[in-house]
């Protein structure tokens, strides 16, 4: 396979840092965001000499978090197995960082479909709903299972109060936000941060408010921090 099929197989795009890289970084967006909207998170991670390979949509009406969290796994798996590839990076775990259901897929990823090859994982208002998985009372994803070396968490402090263009419950329900992670799985959470004034949305590029841009601020800051 080559890596333009790995590109049309899993809908991704595949950034590379100018230099040497030191590492991968798997970028989940939330769920029917366009990856574009990122930009500047993903350029940061890129910054941190990663090669950055983004999920350019995640769509949950067309394929299970199951489904998405395997194919994270599969693509590292291929991406690596590329003849190119051979001696890059040998023995290097992945980080991964998402939003909203990217942040879930994150540590469902480190749980349950890639135990052993996650290094550092940082999740962006994870949302466990639809079905929940960590959480609630049988979870099906023990995130006590995972080996990832750090887990962090960020929850805008607005998170659970918006809702789909009006419509419906919460983005970002209290029962099964990442406050809930926190409070289960305190030995596996390096760090778990609230946003002050930001919402959901705060972590894409196109919301503008001094309160988004702080946000992402922060966890850009994160990023060179935990990310090398």
């Amino acid at each position: 396979m080559s890596e333009a099929a790995i590109i049309k197989k899993y809908n991704v795009k595949i950034f590379k840092p100018e230099g040497k890289p030191a590492g991968i970084t798997i970028f989940l967006p939330g769920t029917l965001i366009p990856l574009k909207k990122f930009k500047s998170t993903y350029e940061v991670i890129v910054n941190q000499n990663q090669i950055v390979i983004a999920f350019n949509k995640l769509n949950p009406f067309t394929s299970t978090h199951d489904k998405m969290a395997e194919k994270v796994a599969g693509v590292v798996k291929e991406f690596r197995a590329l003849e190119e590839n051979a001696n890059l990076l040998p023995g290097v775990k992945y980080n991964i960082v998402g939003h909203s259901l990217g942040g879930k897929l994150c540590l469902m990823v480190a749980a349950k479909f890639d135990v052993e090859n996650v290094n550092r994982i940082i999740a962006l208002d994870p949302v466990d709903d639809k079905p929940q998985e960590l959480t609630g009372t049988s979870p099906k994803t023990i995130l006590s299972n995972s080996e990832a070396e750090e887990i962090h968490l960020f929850q805008s402090e607005n998170g659970g109060d918006r809702t789909f263009f009006g419509l419906g419950p919460p983005l970002c329900p209290s029962d099964r936000n990442a406050a809930v992670v926190n409070e289960l799985y305190p030995d596996q959470i390096t760090s778990f941060e609230i946003n002050k004034g930001a919402g959901h949305m705060s972590y894409l590029d196109t919301s503008t408010e001094s309160v988004d841009e702080e946000a992402r601020t922060v966890v850009h800051a994160m990023i060179r921090k935990v990310i090398f």
